[in-house]
């Protein structure tokens, strides 16, 4: 009876991973390692299979987006076969997660949605790796001893769960999976319905169980069955994927320039996951706010001298709309400009919280807390927000080197903690680490005004304005027609009214989101384009990866930052995002964003 209890828990669960313990078998003591999988099966090559490369691909995408761990590197190996004739993806130990093709198959089986499917399979396992939770192995374990014959095999299913409260448990780990499955999917681009389709018996889940039910005819069911779970996950991943749905609009309000509104919408996402990505990028919309009051209570220029990074937005000038519509009491720019930094600086500190040193959120609590201090008066002998800043700057352990961005606020801190020759050493090594890195250099010419040094303040200008060439302000370029997107040879456009689109073309999956009180509906067709609609009208589209369209001004998914430059000349705002830039076109209403130097997806807003 045990053996029938644990493979019906098995054939109910996603994701297996590894617990650790002791094994009792031989064959059991190496399954937790790659080298036992490498002998197990040969290895599914891109050059076989064009899905190999393509699955390699999304790791990639999921890795640069996923939460990181100093004592995990993730890895993908992906096997030719299906281990025990069941499609497998396993978590074992050192990061490693292998892959099976029955899995390559069941992704696939609607090519639609094969890709996002796929995305949130190895997502939901590097949830399981990251968060140390790699127990599923013990199945594994099983299968194997099972196909030996092996004498342990008892005790090893001793150790699998088999009562309801144990199954309650694999519940828990497993939503937590999906989860952060979920999200890392979403943030690496890809579409969080996909696992679940328009009908409540025809989804990803189901068709998961529908494929391991019939290895084990007749068996006997422990709670939670496999229906049971997959009816309950479906009714979680929707409420999941609803709520990602805050987080994209929150993502592609920040690109438009619309802080408030993106604030809105992170605040309604982290009211559901209250993760670092949420918390991080609410305290940047903030400091966003923050910039733009700044600009309107201290105009000139040279107010505040340093140049600082902030990996979502540089210091640069931003939209006045959201001061302009600020009245009331307390609403002067400095106020404004003190009370967005304060929440900037919280939000940060939150997101510090729950891993100390996530970089995105050290590096802009650094620029954040220089900022303010530069504008508070020291008390005692020690200004307390520069100490801050070159402490926070300061604290990566030696594993994980200071990033150029980093070293350059660490250099503006250090200064004004008076310690210049300290300051200079950390600029000088920024830039010499990133030598077409504009800040550090500008920043150097500074120091060297201040200490009466000119001609070595100009030699450093003259370096900062070739670097920056490329980026010298031009008067805005009037749009050729109003931006497009194609849905088969139907056009769609800002302002259309939606139901004026074909309701035949493309399958879309629809999404309604409450933010603030405003409901959007968030609209994904197969082809590539993604809607926001509010009030039954466009108010926002994307080109994702896979759209074969091109931009009005000749733009597609795959040009170089260089075609945008031609094409549309320098942005009026750039964004550094924790995987490439986004970069900006108030007058042409575009945003395009970036993956090592290539357009992934724009925006038209």
């Amino acid at each position: 009876m045990r053996r029938r209890q644990f493979c019906r828990v098995f054939g109910c669960t996603m994701a297996w991973s590894v617990l650790p313990g002791s094994i009792t078998t031989a064959a059991a003591d190496s399954i937790e390692d790659i080298g036992y999988w490498r002998r197990f099966s040969q290895e599914l090559t891109p050059a076989r299979d064009p899905r190999a490369a393509k699955a390699h691909a999304i790791f990639d995408r999921l890795v640069e987006v996923a939460d990181k761990r100093r004592d995990v590197k993730l890895q993908l190996w992906i096997a030719a076969s299906d281990p025990w004739q069941i499609g497998l993806p396993i978590a074992i130990r050192d990061g490693w997660i292998v892959l099976s093709k029955g899995v390559l198959e069941m992704c696939y089986r609607e090519p639609t949605w094969g890709e996002d499917r796929l995305a949130f399979v190895l997502a939901h396992e590097m949830a399981h790796q990251l968060h140390d939770d790699l127990w599923h192995v013990r199945f594994a374990q099983a299968f194997e001893a099972q196909r030996l014959q092996d004498p342990a095999l008892p005790q090893i299913l001793e150790q699998l769960p088999h009562t309801q409260r144990e199954a309650e448990r694999v519940r828990e780990r497993e939503l937590r999976a999906d989860e952060s499955g979920m999200r890392y999917a979403a943030l690496a681009g890809f579409n969080p319905h996909a696992i679940i389709t328009q009908s409540s018996s025809e989804h990803f889940f189901a068709e998961w169980v529908r494929v391991l039910e019939p290895r084990f005819p007749g068996i006997g069911s422990v709670p939670p069955t496999p229906q049971e779970r997959a009816e309950h996950l479906r009714a979680h991943l929707q409420r999941v994927a609803n709520a990602t749905s805050m987080f994209i609009i929150g993502l592609w309000s920040y690109y438009a320039g619309n802080y408030p509104q993106a604030i809105r919408a992170f605040e309604a996402f982290r009211s559901v996951f209250a993760s670092r990505e949420v918390l991080h990028n609410l305290a940047a919309s903030y400091h966003q706010l923050a910039l733009q009051a700044y600009e309107k209570w201290q105009p000139k220029p040279q107010t505040f001298p340093f140049q600082l990074s902030l990996l979502i937005e540089p210091l640069t000038r931003a939209s006045r709309n959201y001061l302009e519509r600020t009245r009331g009491p307390g609403a002067e720019p400095e106020a404004v400009f003190r009370q967005c930094l304060d929440k900037a600086i919280q939000g940060y500190e939150e997101a510090l919280a729950q891993e100390s040193y996530f970089t995105p959120a050290l590096l802009n609590l650094g620029a954040a807390l220089i900022l303010r201090g530069f504008h508070t008066r020291k008390v005692g002998p020690i200004h307390r927000d520069f100490s801050q800043a070159t402490a926070r700057l300061s604290s990566a352990p030696e594993q994980m080197p200071p990033s150029p961005a980093s070293l350059n606020n660490l250099g503006v801190a250090l200064f004004y903690e008076e310690r210049p020759e300290r300051a200079k050493e950390a600029l000088t090594l920024a830039s010499t680490l990133a030598p077409d890195y504009a800040a550090p250099v500008f920043n150097l010419a500074v120091i060297a005004r201040a200490e009466q040094r000119a001609a070595e303040a100009q030699r450093y200008m003259q370096r900062y304005e070739q670097i920056t060439a490329w980026l010298t302000p031009q008067p805005p370029r009037a749009p050729q027609s109003q931006e497009t997107l194609s849905l088969g040879s139907y056009a769609v456009h800002l302002g259309l009214v939606e139901r004026a689109i074909p309701p035949s073309i493309d399958r879309p999956t629809r999404s309604p989101v409450v933010v603030d009180e405003t409901t959007f509906t968030m609209v994904t067709y197969p082809s590539g384009v993604m809607t926001l609609v509010l009030d039954g009208e466009l108010i926002m589209l994307m080109a994702r990866e896979g759209y074969q369209g091109q931009s009005v001004q000749g733009v597609g998914i795959g040009s170089r930052e260089a075609d945008i430059i031609t094409r549309y000349g320098p942005p009026s705002r750039r964004h550094e995002t924790t995987h490439g830039q986004n970069w900006t076109y108030d007058t042409q209403h575009i945003a395009f964003q970036f993956r090592n130097r290539k357009v992934v997806t724009w925006l038209i807003f």
